[in-house]
């Protein structure tokens, strides 16, 4: 097998390359970890291809086969003799680049995983590599991500680099962006649908994309050029079965193995020893929560599972009842809104047109030196959310602008959460915490709220270069930031930014990154932070800290903590940095428009309350049943409609709905399960939020080892009574409420 440049032109374009990055992994409940390094035991194990790994798979072969058809002329009778008599020279992973685009896959792992490449060589990928050597061993991400980067380089020519959005076991996401970052390349995570735009010429010329993009949002329409890396989500493609003739062919496939010696890696440089990132201790958590169990079979048992069912909801926030005790708690947060106004000038002092070198271009004019930090920085990055951005017209051409215009941007909540986390570790450490935003300008309301809910001061870059998230500029600005400031820590939510721009910027600057974070604490001897996340699917929680990088690096799992009750007497500053993109740091990236208002479109992450519906509900129409629950509930309850991967697998939702390992992972005040019977993957999604209601008639269902309450019963009789109950609780309270008013 050949590998380097090759230009097989039709038309005058050359065959598209496209590169599949997988991973193999073991089912979750078949893991071993070492106890003396934290890693996983892979030696020896059963392992299969990374499922979210198959969808990119599926996605690069159907890219290649639609370019064929554009590429490829209609064979000729005796072109289709020769092949056919042709047929037995060639096999998979033969040099069939010169027929047309090709895909070749690439993974890293001991010797067996050739069993996973030769896997996707049935599905139809063309190349296999093999990246094995003992020196790989114990490498964290961005270790990982040195490794397939010097592979693809060492690949040569291609155009496209496709990989899963995460894989099962690690569940960090981080790779691709690091890989990314590694070779220069912009990079579109959370890629829902991908297709050929059209040639773009020029300086920059390359294939031109479409792309659709899952964030917390809706849908963001972008425009790419290759080459580029993506990481691809579930509903992009279905991926397809091997065939026998394809699964013949890949047992006669060779697949190419590289070590060390073949990239050129040093010694140490990658592996256990090369990671930034070490695993200090792995630990089990508790799966089962003891909750209360009630067995619904009739009359009197549904009306106690009722009550306790309200109970739950009230006391959480979902009921009218509940409305007005929270009165006095919006009232303060109006009055502190108010005072923060009356006192922006006391308490917030505000230095304007900051100049930080590398960031400003020279076209701007001599600004003031940003100040050098007094004392050591913990900083949160903040993010902003579209209001009421509007979506993309239906009429509008595919490929062409939206005719959509975006509002003002909103601080999003889960910035002040990670300030309330930060500024306990900060206050240990003795450090200034920092709110740093990249924003177009921020408004001086939010940058007070940042100063009330717990930062010191907020460094705010602005321009309009940044009015939406574009991966690699932002990183390039922030890490001059970094080299400016050196802060000691960096911390980002885990949301479709944070778990996009915090791998990419690890990777630039070269230290390490620990992902979806449930707790954080300062180590008391070396005052280290000490970062905890759950692994395998939620089955094992591992602690890691950062020893000999800086800054340490860290995203927060969203919902994972409350955020302070802000103080209108805390002091702080604003330092505004002009920040004029220059043209090396250019996206290639073109955003077209944000799609919010999509029927299949569901923000879990952001949901307070979540009910979610599984294959118990027997087809999609009974959907309607959590619907009719759902609309029972105030709008302002924030409450969303999720599913298991078995109901959105049979077309019962969409995916944006899919709750568990393959899907979202939420944190919500209330998880309600409804015919969900609580598969090992479904649970990793949902540990972390505060109570779990489950509706099940299987008394032995795993969704009732873990949930706060347990409903044993036939849903059909029992959520129908539950929607009746809210309904008439709902009455009871309103009716309360305006007598007491009049």
């Amino acid at each position: 097998m050949v590998f380097g440049a090759f230009n097989f032109v039709f038309g005058g374009n050359k065959a598209m390359r496209i590169l599949v990055l997988i991973k193999q992994v073991p089912e979750t409940d078949k893991v071993k970890m070492d106890p003396e390094t934290g890693t996983m035991i892979r030696t020896g194990q059963e392992t299969i291809i990374n499922p979210l790994d198959l969808y990119a798979i599926e996605e690069a072969l159907v890219l290649k086969e639609s370019l064929a058809k554009v590429v490829r002329p209609k064979a000729t009778a005796q072109q289709k003799l020769q092949e056919i008599q042709n047929s037995g020279a060639t096999s998979a992973g033969a040099d069939v680049r010169m027929s047309g685009p090709t895909v070749t896959v690439l993974t890293m792992g001991p010797q067996d995983a050739d069993r996973a490449l030769r896997e996707a060589l049935s599905m139809g990928c063309d190349e296999a590599i093999l990246l094995t050597d003992r020196g790989f061993a114990g490498s964290d991400t961005w270790a990982t991500a040195q490794v397939l980067a010097s592979a693809i380089r060492k690949v040569g020519d291609y155009d496209l680099i496709l990989s899963g959005e995460r894989a099962t076991d690690g569940d960090t996401g981080q790779v691709p962006c690091e890989v990314a970052a590694q070779l220069g390349l912009p990079v579109f995570t959370y890629v829902s649908s991908l297709n050929m735009d059209r040639p773009v010429q020029g300086a920059q010329a390359g294939e031109s994309l479409l792309v659709r993009r899952l964030t917390e949002e809706g849908y963001q329409i972008l425009r790419a050029r290759t080459p580029c890396v993506m990481s691809v989500v579930k509903e992009v493609a279905s991926p397809r079965l091997p065939t026998l003739r394809g699964k013949k062919a890949a047992r006669e496939a060779s697949v190419v193995r590289w070590g060390m010696s073949d990239l050129e890696l040093e010694p140490g440089s990658v592996g256990l020893a090369g990671s930034p990132t070490r695993v200090t201790k792995v630990f089990y958590p508790k799966i089962t929560r003891n909750g209360q169990r009630i067995v619904a079979n009739d009359d009197s048992s549904i009306d106690v599972a009722a009550k306790k069912f309200l109970e739950i909801l009230d006391r959480n926030g979902f009921l009218p009842s509940s409305y007005a005790r929270a009165a006095k708690a919006g009232n303060a947060a109006k009055d502190i809104g108010e005072a923060a106004r009356a006192l922006h000038y006391v308490n917030l002092e505000v230095l304007e047109g900051l100049s930080l070198d590398r960031l400003v271009s020279k076209q701007l004019p001599q600004l003031p030196q940003l100040p050098q930090p007094e004392r050591p920085e913990f900083w949160v990055l903040t993010e902003f959310r579209s209001q009421g951005a509007g979506s993309i017209p239906e009429n509008d051409a595919p490929g062409k602008e939206s005719s959509s215009t975006d509002k003002a941007a909103t601080l999003d909540t889960v910035s002040l959460e990670l300030l309330a986390r930060a500024r306990k570790l900060a206050d240990q450490r003795g450090a200034n915490l920092v709110a740093v935003a990249l924003t177009k300008k921020i408004p001086m309301l939010d940058a007070q709220t940042l100063i009330a809910h717990g930062a010191d001061d907020v460094i705010a870059l602005e321009g309009e270069g940044l009015a939406h998230f574009v991966c690699e500029p932002w990183a390039r600005a922030l890490a001059s930031l970094i080299q400016f400031r050196r802060p000691e820590v960096v911390l980002g939510a885990a949301t479709s930014t944070g778990r996009t721009l915090l791998p990419y910027l690890a990777a630039l600057i070269g230290t390490g990154l620990t992902a979806d974070c449930t707790e954080l604490a300062i180590e008391p001897d070396t005052g280290l932070l000490l970062q905890t996340r759950p692994a395998i699917g939620g089955n094992v929680m591992a602690t890691i800290k950062t020893a000999h990088h800086k800054p340490q690096m860290a995203t927060v799992r969203p919902h994972s903590e409350r955020p302070l009750e802000p103080d209108s007497a805390r002091h702080g500053r604003l330092m505004r940095i002009p920040y004029a993109m220059r043209e090396a740091d250019a996206s290639t990236m073109e955003f077209l428009g944000l799609e919010q208002n999509s029927g299949n479109f569901e923000n879990l992450e952001g949901m307070r309350l979540v009910i979610a519906g599984g294959r118990g509900l027997k087809k999609a129409e009974n959907f309607q049943l959590i619907r009719d629950m759902v609309g029972a509930l105030a709008p302002e309850s924030a409450v969303g409609i999720g599913a298991s991967r078995e109901a959105v697998d049979r077309g019962w939702l969409s995916y944006p709905h899919q709750v568990g390992l393959s899907g979202k992972t939420i944190s919500p005040e209330v998880y309600v399960a409804v015919g969900i019977s609580g598969a090992v993957q479904h649970l990793a999604g949902i540990r972390t939020a505060k109570t779990i209601i489950s509706i099940n008639s299987d008394p032995e269902a795993p969704i009732h080892s873990i949930a706060d309450l347990a409903i044993v019963g036939d849903l059909f009789e029992i959520v129908p009574r539950l929607t009746a109950a809210l309904c008439r609780h709902n009455h009871t309270d309103t009716k309360d409420t305006a007598g007491r008013a009049q």
